[in-house]
């Protein structure tokens, strides 16, 4: 979690991918295909003008922002954009990452050299967002799970569209605005992925698709908004899904929920944030429910509420609300009673102790969980996570080439002074959850001038707590500067991911 993230819930406005596909200027893409044409230079067309020779602007985008390119014959991409010019004479060719070309190949890569950020990372063998490298070598649409591979596990109903189509057209202009950023605590390793992060604003938002993404040790969870009718009206198809890492089946846990959009679990249940799905641009209705995590109805915890931050310690959750934080028990018909009163920034719980940063006195506090009073642990960090008997933090330092650069720093959860243990490469970092004797990061590089402007990437990496071996760089692809960027969750043996259109599984490389 990021100090970026601290920011009350705020429903944010999601837009559809960006990904850098060409298309061509005669035949459209299939439905899951884009066409494989040079990129041309014709003229903007008007709105809505069809394909076939010169560029015209798609339609909206499925998560509500501007209008898109498109791609081919295919469904349009969310991301703003003039359409994707083809046919037309003086286009470049498609380069390596594109479908139907060349895999751009893994590497050890030297980033932040000079600086005390230096570090090896290890690149894979990758394509652009939502494209697999398959045995020859060359760049596909990534094929469904199960597969050895970077795989689809799950396609969501988007609204209006009736499920996913073709690849996004290619990138243009930035996306539209969006709301707040969200936020949720990193939870103590072994008692659950990373914190909790919503951000309702006081009307509904445009969401749709796949809109929040967590995990644990057997089971990967994830929330699909549900869909409008062109009206806009809500169809009450809201649902909280998973599924099982051992046997890849998925489930249906909970049915017509009224527009979720945040999700954290402890061990027995999934805490789940509704917006109350309303017209969008009118008021929201935020409750807090829990289900649990076999299957079940879904149970009130809180009307009203707003979390900001969670984390859970077995079965017992906590979840900070206004200047509370909040706790209950796993059984049936339990009632939330205030655990501290405080205004904190961030959570995280092990077996003993609920870890906070409290905005008041700038410290972090480490409050005992069978009630005693709080203590200042004696350090200051608003983004951590804990690993047996450690407190770990992300660092942001800035180059000689006045870039930035992230290293990794820990504190002994006895008190004492973070020293830095692990340089991470380049870039700001971000979001570091603690899973097993793994941990998760997300960096975002210097941005990079095109012609549209500036554009940002989002990258994932992971490396073990112990041992020297490099951070593995599992994921990088466009920013959209909206909860997509954040919808990631690692396990000790996958990364999954979403574009809010399908769920992918990227397994960690074996040694």
């Amino acid at each position: 979690m990021s100090m970026r993230k601290w920011l009350v819930w705020a429903a944010l406005i999601a837009v559809g991918c960006n990904g850098k596909l060409s298309v061509n200027g005669g035949d459209g893409g299939a439905a899951s295909i884009p066409g494989a044409g040079y990129a041309g230079a014709g003229r903007a067309g008007a709105a809505g003008e069809p394909q076939g020779g010169d560029a015209g602007e798609g339609d909206v985008g499925f998560l509500g922002g501007a209008p898109g390119a498109k791609a081919g014959n295919g469904p349009t991409a969310g991301a703003p954009g003039a359409g994707a010019p083809w046919g037309g004479s003086g286009g470049a060719p498609p380069g390596p990452g594109e479908i139907g070309q060349d895999c751009v190949p893994g590497a050890l890569v030297t980033e932040a050299d000079g600086t005390p950020a230096k570090a090896v990372v290890k690149t894979l063998d990758r394509c652009n967002e939502g494209l697999a490298c398959n045995a020859q070598g060359k760049c596909v649409p990534a094929p469904d799970c199960p597969s050895n591979g970077l795989c689809v596990l799950r396609r969501a109903a988007l609204s209006g569209s009736g499920g996913i189509g073709g690849a996004p057209g290619s990138e243009t202009t930035a996306p539209g605005g969006k709301g707040g950023t969200p936020n949720w605590g990193t939870a103590g390793a072994g008692f659950g992925i990373a914190g909790f992060g919503f951000g309702p604003t006081p009307n509904a938002a445009s969401e749709s698709g796949v809109v929040a993404l967590t995990a644990n040790e057997s089971h990967v969870y994830w929330l699909e908004y549900g869909t409008r009718d062109a009206l806009g009206n809500y169809q009450h198809d809201g649902a909280l899904m998973s599924y099982s890492i051992t046997d890849g089946t998925t489930a249906v846990l909970a049915s017509g929920l009224a527009g979720p959009t945040s999700l954290k679990l402890s061990t027995t249940h999934a805490y789940v944030y509704l917006d109350g799905a309303p017209l969008i641009g009118t008021p929201i209705h935020a409750q807090l429910f829990r289900v649990p995590l076999n299957g079940g109805v879904p149970e009130l915890v809180q009307d009203g509420a707003q979390p900001q931050f969670f984390a859970a310690a077995g079965s017992q959750p906590f979840w900070a609300a206004g200047k509370e934080v909040y706790t209950m028990g796993s059984e049936a018909n339990a009632l939330p009673t205030v655990f501290v009163s405080e205004l904190v920034r961030a959570l995280a719980t092990d077996a003993t102790d609920l870890y906070y940063y409290a905005a008041s006195s700038g410290s972090l506090m480490r409050a005992p969980l069978a009630g005693a009073a709080p203590s200042a642990v004696g350090v200051t960090a608003i983004s951590f996570a804990l690993h047996d008997d450690a407190i770990y933090a992300l660092e942001s330092i800035r180059t000689a080439a006045d870039t930035m650069g992230g290293l990794l720093s820990r504190a002994p959860k006895s008190g004492g002074a973070f020293e830095r243990v692990r340089a991470l490469g380049s870039g700001t970092p971000s979001n570091l959850t603690a899973v097993g004797d793994r941990y998760f990061l997300d960096v975002v590089p210097a941005a990079v001038e095109g012609s549209n402007g500036y554009s940002y990437k989002t990258q994932v990496l992971t490396a073990g707590f112990a041992g020297s071996d490099p951070p593995i760089r599992l994921l990088e692809r466009n920013q959209r500067q909206t909860r997509v960027d954040e919808l990631w969750v690692g396990t000790a043996a996958a990364l999954y991911w979403s574009e809010g259109q399908a769920i992918y599984k990227q397994p960690l490389p074996t040694p």
